[in-house]
């Protein structure tokens, strides 16, 4: 009986363990057959939303073929577009100014003015070749407010380079130009100039004509066939105005050049005045009333060396006037030069000199800076003026410059008298 006892529990326990483990795979089985039920039907929900989203694509795509189609069908080709090629750009540059002189000086009054305001349009009008215009509403010399006309081309740019030639070898410019000559000119605007006031000579001019320039590893050149006359309209005398510079650079930083103009044959009773500006005043006749033609030749040698924060420019020149006077010989000799230093101090504020010199064998009409009806309108001619100015700048910005120099004129007029000036100067150089 013993045995029978002792076996009858263990089979109980195992049968009871057992139990449990079916039981518990039952459920663990139900929960599992629960749990993929549930999965298919989600992947059956998701299936029914793709095959939805597939055929709106479809009926999507049927309607953007159909709108194609039909556009293809009803639209003429576009035009070309003609503005939107283009690149149309307007600057400007402004010099508002106080001028205060002695009484014998061009601005006695201690004067506000307005000067050298222009303004610039420069638009690309094909490959290669693009227009540049320039309004002068207020120019420094102009004695009126009437707007003139600057700088008015159409410009080619890298004729030789499109010719399977050197590259930018031969640009031409053809209509209004600034006249080659020196280099005074280009840098005697508002912001470029690094004083208020010019040198004596201050050699330049805008002329109607046609102007080649180019360069060719260090050197470069300007040549100009011109009017020569001032009348803008029209030219009275077939005898052209011929301008030429050479220029070469021996070191990134040095510079020279060479310049020769005539203003050619000015017929004295329709263009009085030449287009070439010296000493404050335009080239004019001074013979007597029989005299009907007049001409001036100029030569100017140039260098300029530049460091990081001034530079050094010189320059030296002659220049004769003739006319076909029958009374009197009216050939007159100019010689002249000028020096400028010009060194920053800090980021913002540098200092100027700038000392020039201009004589002229026999006496000329030069204004300087003097009463212009007084020495360039009268009978009164000077021999020689010489021009000290000293001044300084802060550089507010890249389109902003606030300067003022102090310019002492001392010369002698072909009467043996004194003529003397000077003058404070101040300005704001505003580009735009």
């Amino acid at each position: 009986m013993v045995p029978f006892r002792l076996f009858f529990p263990v089979s109980v326990r195992r049968v009871g363990v057992l139990a449990a483990a079916l039981i518990g795979f039952h459920c663990a089985a139900s929960a599992a057959d629960d749990r993929l039920q549930a999965l298919l039907e989600q992947n059956k929900i998701m299936r029914a939303q793709l095959d939805a989203q597939q055929r709106q694509l479809d009926e999507l795509r049927a309607q953007m073929a159909i709108v194609r189609e039909s556009a293809s069908v009803r639209e003429e080709p576009a035009p070309a577009p003609v503005a939107s090629d283009r690149r149309i750009a307007i600057s400007g540059e402004v010099g508002i100014g106080f001028f205060s002189a002695g009484d014998d000086g061009q601005y006695r009054n201690d004067e506000f003015r307005v000067d050298d305001a222009t303004l610039r349009i420069e638009a690309q009008i094909a490959a290669g070749a693009y227009f540049s215009g320039e309004l002068q509403l207020s120019k420094h010399e102009s004695p009126d407010e009437t707007f003139h006309l600057g700088e008015f081309y159409v410009e080619f740019e890298n004729i030789s380079g499109a010719l399977g030639g050197p590259e930018r070898l031969v640009n031409i410019r053809f209509g209004r130009v600034d006249i080659p000559f020196g280099e005074e000119y280009q840098h005697r605007d508002p912001l470029a100039n690094p004083l208020v006031t010019h040198s004596l000579s201050d050699v330049w001019g805008t002329d109607e004509g046609i102007e080649l320039y180019g360069e060719s590893g260090r050197a470069d050149y300007a040549f100009a066939v011109l009017n020569g006359g001032s009348k803008t309209t029209r030219d009275f005398n077939a005898d052209k105005s011929i301008a030429l510079r050479v220029g070469f650079s021996p070191a990134p930083r040095l510079h020279f050049s060479a310049s020769v103009m005539r203003t050619g044959e000015l017929k004295s009773a329709s263009e009085p005045l030449s287009e070439v500006w010296i000493g404050n005043n335009l080239f004019r006749n001074i013979g007597s009333a029989l005299s009907t033609k007049h001409e001036a030749e100029l030569a100017e040698i140039d260098g300029r060396y530049t460091w990081s924060t001034g530079h050094f420019w010189a320059a030296g020149g002659r220049a004769r006037y003739r006319d076909n006077d029958p009374l009197a010989d009216n050939t007159r000799r100019f010689t002249y030069y000028q020096v400028e230093g010009v060194q920053s101090f800090t980021r913002k504020f540098y200092g100027a000199l700038r000392f020039s010199s201009l004589r002229v064998d026999q006496g000329y009409p030069l204004a300087g800076i003097g009463n212009f009806g007084k020495y360039f309108m009268t009978g009164l001619q000077t021999r020689e003026l010489q021009r000290l100015s000293l001044g300084g700048g802060y550089r507010y910005g890249p389109s902003l410059v606030l300067k003022a120099d102090y310019t002492l004129e001392d010369g002698e007029l072909t009467t043996g008298a004194d003529r003397n000036n000077r003058m404070i100067s101040a300005q704001a150089a505003i580009g735009f």
